[in-house]
């Protein structure tokens, strides 16, 4: 297998950490992105104990803040000619009523939307000097909870509930990452595969916070007994990440049982497109 050098967002814990630790193992590069520059330190030197190979760099940065994703784009690609692989794995949940970040977004859908987004066309560039591409973008099943779609309200500032947030910005992500790809291809850039996964019912630490419901936290506790592990969470991403089956393959959702399907229950074109022109105009600022 062909080194190559891969970014992780939200790899300090979870299937992040899991996906990255592995593709070490894998003997590739591996960039390992975070909030918390202290934590993502002490996890690389963890992981470069634990896998023998310390080919490892960090990026910090709060994907809550749009500006602080263009910073960490430029960051990498002052310092790497190339990017082969793009693992936007960090995602977040937050509470019951509605919050905005500094830039005034709503948190939930910044974090698994926006910010993926963003990060994904900052990076085109680095990814065009791959001899192949990918971005492999983590959702959820729970895309299929979050109800109808409220596409003149994307960011639920008259709609916000815990569950909608959370399982519409998860739906979101995999339309808008299909309309990245037509993006690419109308530009004539076929050399990059964009595909989506989802870990199943993981034991993970996403949405561990006060600010969860309480009923929530209570359904979060009695089903951990159900969950798997880390481990068999991650394995839908590594596989999207680097092998040799996923490679030229775009639109797939893998999970898994491999590749499956994504409810399309509220899927037209004409709704993916609204959500891709929301999308876009909320991170053109930040793509000039």
């Amino acid at each position: 297998m062909d080194k190559k050098i891969v970014l992780v967002t939200g790899a300090t814990s979870g299937i992040g950490r899991e996906t990255a630790k592995a593709l070490l193992l894998q003997g590739h590069t591996v960039v390992l992105h975070g909030r918390s520059r202290e934590k993502l330190v002490t996890v690389k030197d963890e992981l470069a104990a634990k896998t023998g190979n310390s080919d490892i760099d960090v990026l910090v940065a709060d994907l809550e803040s749009l500006a602080a994703v263009k910073r960490v784009a430029n960051e990498f690609s002052e310092k790497y000619d190339r990017l082969d692989v793009l693992v936007n794995n960090a995602g977040n949940q937050y509470g019951g009523t509605w919050q905005a970040t500094a830039e005034g977004h709503e948190r939930t859908m910044t974090v698994n939307l926006f910010a993926p987004v963003l990060l994904s066309l900052l990076l085109v560039d680095r990814l065009r000097k791959s001899p192949h591409g990918r971005i492999v973008t983590v959702s959820s099943a729970s895309h299929a909870q979050g109800g109808r779609p409220y596409l003149d309200d994307i960011e639920l500032k008259d709609h916000y509930s815990y569950v909608r947030a959370y399982g519409l910005s998860k739906l979101y992500v995999i339309w808008a990452m299909r309309s990245l790809r037509e993006h690419l291809l109308k530009q004539g850039i076929e050399t990059i595969d964009v595909n989506c996964t989802h870990p199943g019912m993981a034991r993970t630490n996403l949405g561990e916070s006060d600010q969860r419901p309480f009923l929530m936290r209570l359904v979060f506790a009695a089903a951990i007994p159900f969950m798997s592990s880390v481990e068999k969470g991650a394995q839908s991403t590594i596989h999207a990440a680097t092998s040799q089956e996923a490679e030229g393959l775009s639109d797939q959702y893998f999970g898994p049982k491999g590749q499956e399907k994504v409810s399309e229950r509220h899927h037209t074109p004409a709704n993916q497109q609204r959500v891709w022109d929301y999308c876009h105009e909320v991170v053109a600022p930040y793509l000039i």
